[in-house]
């Protein structure tokens, strides 16, 4: 399986249910064998496609399950697959950078576990689960505060404009992220604007080939890293 197969010219792209249908199925396929690909041991390589291919496969999944829903859903799948495609650039430009991204994910998981957990700790009623990978996270930040690490200070997370413009897609960003921004937020626009268009069938063709569109983007991109790394012998 190639990256060639996948549909990246836009204009290709189809809007008819019957190619819809068809093009998700080759994408779906795509996905399962990028999961299934355990001959790569290459750090980089490896942490990306132990997580960006699920991660494609579960908004491709939503995708079918929401293709007749409201256009606001749609743009929602496709916003998430956009956003994944800038990230992923930026991940793939240096080692540095892919570091970077990574550690983001410990300022989050702070913030989300001083809403969910104010008093530190989880509920008595938590699964065991739970408690033990918050006994982990505890672990954690005194280790990174006996090295001058405070989680005070970690960085910022980059806006998805920060991942564009280092990869050097600010075009693309400017061209479609607004009109994404229209549908998953309540602007004037969704809550004022005329219904038979705001939902209307030819918003919800873009936003059906836009999902498609950087599926097929983020998949060939993840094809093509496989391409530039060493090949372990114990893989399909």
């Amino acid at each position: 399986m190639t990256y060639n197969q996948l549909l990246i010219d836009i204009d290709k792209i189809p809007f008819d249910r019957q190619g819809i249908a068809e093009n998700l199925d080759r994408l779906l396929s795509h996905t399962k064998y990028l999961e299934e690909r355990n001959d790569v041991s290459e750090p980089l390589a490896r942490g990306l496609l132990d997580t960006a291919p699920a991660f494609i496969h579960k908004q491709i999944d939503r995708l079918l399950l929401h293709l007749d829903d409201e256009v606001d859903i749609i743009a929602w799948i496709s916003r998430n697959l956009m956003e994944l495609f800038f990230m992923l650039r930026y991940m793939y430009s240096s080692r540095e950078r892919y570091d970077e991204v990574i550690k983001e994910q410990l300022k989050d998981l702070k913030e989300i576990e001083n809403k969910i957990y104010p008093n530190g700790m989880p509920s008595e009623n938590a699964t065991i689960e739970v408690k033990a990978f918050q006994s982990d996270m505890k672990k954690l930040w005194e280790a990174m505060q006996e090295y001058g690490i405070n989680h005070k200070d970690l960085k910022k997370p980059l806006s998805v404009v920060a991942y564009a413009t280092g990869a050097g897609l600010e075009n693309e960003y400017a061209c479609l992220w607004k009109i994404h921004s229209k549908y998953v937020h309540p602007t004037s626009y969704v809550l004022f604007g005329k219904k038979f268009f705001v939902y209307g069938a030819d918003v919800s063709h873009f936003f059906w080939v836009i999902a498609q569109y950087y599926a097929a983007r983020n998949l060939g991109d993840l094809h093509l890293m496989i391409e530039s790394v060493p090949i372990t012998n114990n893989g399909a």
